[in-house]
């Protein structure tokens, strides 16, 4: 389930004679209003869902690189038919997305011609943007709730110190026995030498940790 990707940059495409747009560096709140406009050529501005208007209420910043990148794309691809062009070539290619269809339609752009403004287009990568992360974070957890029950032995939903070894190098993060039972005293919060999956997660998350602390 995973996307292969393929970079490429954004600047505002919009250069229609009456229609002028500021340089932005933040989506939110103050930004969501929209309506439908026609242009010399019969293209329909098209609007944002409500689902959109309410997602760009949560402030978010835009690193500059990010800006410029989907500025650039932005000047060539405007209509909604070219917007998976856009999403590829922002690293997202959305012809190995099953989703891809099922985020058209729950934005109601599925079946639909017209245009799109830059800040319309900005919050559309950014909602498909936290939508594929939130995917491959259920995707991890998955893949860790199928290593814990692999190793929980006996299967009773817990794990002991000889099982977290086991899984801490099958996941290629080797520990001591030592630092096993630390680690088990650490996350088990009933005391019974044992970890829950949760429990098991938050062991991981202390590594994690560990390990960007050493990193620096």
């Amino acid at each position: 389930m995973k996307r292969t990707n393929s970079q490429s940059a954004v600047t505002n495409g919009y250069s229609h004679s009456s229609t002028r747009r500021s340089s932005v560096r933040s989506i939110g709140k103050d930004n969501v209003a929209s309506s439908t406009q026609l242009f010399d050529n019969n293209d329909v501005l098209l609007k944002k869902s409500t689902k959109l208007i309410e997602f760009s209420k949560n402030k978010r910043t835009i690193s500059p690189d990010k800006l410029k990148s989907m500025r650039q794309i932005f000047n060539t691809i405007v209509s909604i038919e070219r917007l998976a062009d856009a999403f590829i070539a922002l690293e997202h290619d959305t012809r190995k997305d099953i989703l891809y269809q099922d985020f058209l339609t729950e934005h109601q752009l599925n079946g639909t011609s017209g245009l799109l403004d830059f800040e319309h287009f900005a919050l559309l990568v950014l909602e498909y943007e936290e939508k594929l992360r939130l995917e491959d974070e259920a995707l991890h957890r998955l893949d860790l709730k199928i290593a814990f029950e692999y190793f929980d032995i006996n299967k009773d939903g817990m794990i002991d110190v000889n099982e977290l070894l086991t899984i801490m190098n099958t996941l290629q993060l080797p520990i001591t026995a030592e630092e096993a039972k630390n680690m088990i005293d650490f996350a088990d919060h009933d005391k019974d030498h044992l970890l829950s999956f949760d429990e098991f997660l938050t062991v991981l998350t202390q590594i994690s940790t560990m390990n960007m602390s050493s990193t620096d």
